[in-house]
């Protein structure tokens, strides 16, 4: 296979993928790539022997003075391929609040308004089950509802309901 060469996605992405990370675990290889890589847009002068694996995995595109440089367009396609088959995250719960305080304050509004009704007051039992079914940490999340203001509880924390 020469440089430049890449493999149909007929043939599937998952082999070339396995190819590049098998000649990034190569140490003499992996400091091939590392001095294709510094050699920028020049590149450097193609070496058969030593550019074999990275040759293989379709990683390396070649000029015609014989030279090589990486080949962006090829390391962002396997990169885009790998992430297209990672199974899907589950929809539904909520793992982990936003860190950017208005967007976990739009999200904790938006959560508030999908549990209670305007004017309901429930008990924390039946709370912390309808909030069960939307996130992974009831405890953390209530807690965070009730210190944004989106909801508020009686002192014993036997009853909430939402903040207009």
């Amino acid at each position: 296979m020469r440089a430049g060469h890449r493999v149909s996605h007929s043939g599937g992405m998952q082999p070339q993928l396995i190819q590049f990370l098998a000649a990034l675990a190569n140490r003499r290889s992996r400091a091939r790539f590392a001095e294709i890589v510094r050699g920028g847009h020049d590149g450097v002068a193609q070496d058969e022997r030593q550019d074999r694996l990275l040759t293989a995995a379709g990683v390396l595109k070649a000029d015609p003075h014989g030279r090589v440089t990486v080949d962006d367009d090829a390391l962002h396609t396997l990169l885009s391929e790998a992430r297209a088959a990672l199974p899907e995250k589950p929809s539904g719960k909520l793992e982990q609040l936003p860190r950017q305080h208005r967007h976990r304050h739009e999200l904790l509004r938006e959560l508030g308004a999908d549990l209670l009704g305007p004017d309901e007051e429930v008990s924390e039992a039946e709370f912390n089950a309808r909030l069960g079914t939307r996130v992974d940490d009831v405890p953390g999340v209530r807690r965070a509802l009730v210190d944004e203001g989106v909801v508020d509880r009686k002192r014993d924390g036997s009853g909430y309901w939402r903040v207009p």
